[in-house]
């Protein structure tokens, strides 16, 4: 199936380098120009460096940053944006110096406003099926109508619909892409 809404970032958890370019290939193929590849796996910074020196023309983020060191380690090897699941004030601050595009995680109102605080836009919404899904977005929305947000964590290909139905939702990140 090919996928062409730009709205759309695939998100891989690489456990095998040999492996992963076939993937990175098909999702290409399927439209897409945004990745989304975590640090969960010892590989990760490789697989970011190997889509960035092969597909320069693909945007790769790094997803789960937790530490100023994870975070100064994907800039160094040309990632183009970071994600992380929460809201860590001092990771978001190393990231505006440094002008690196990143994406804290929420999960409350209140770190909504500390994002909107230190200067934040774009949001991830982790784990917005936990948290409510579509239904929570959108009571966001109101108050936090200037805010943009990028939920993640069981969004599935079905409710991507809605979530980017949301005048709100900038974009959804999700694996189920790769699952084939």
């Amino acid at each position: 199936m090919k996928y062409l809404n730009k709205k759309n970032i695939a998100v891989l958890i690489i456990n095998d380098i040999d492996t992963f370019p076939s993937k990175v290939e098909k999702l290409i193929s399927d439209g897409f120009d945004v990745l989304e590849i975590t640090l969960r796996t010892e590989c990760a910074f490789e697989a970011i460096k190997y889509v960035k020196d092969t597909y320069p023309n693909i945007k790769v983020g790094a997803g789960t940053i937790l530490t100023i060191q994870q975070l100064e380690k994907c800039i160094e090897i040309g990632a183009d944006f970071g994600v992380a699941p929460g809201l860590n004030s001092e990771i978001v601050k190393k990231a505006k110096s440094k002008f690196f595009p990143f994406i804290p995680g929420i999960a409350t109102a209140s770190e909504v406003e500390l994002a909107m605080n230190l200067g934040v836009s774009l949001v991830k919404v982790f784990p917005a099926k936990v948290l409510g899904g579509v239904e929570f977005i959108k009571a966001l929305s109101g108050p936090y109508h200037t805010m943009k947000f990028m939920p993640t964590g069981g969004v599935t290909e079905s409710d991507s619909i809605d979530y980017l139905a949301l005048p709100t939702v900038y974009c959804v990140g999700g694996s189920w892409m790769t699952k084939n």
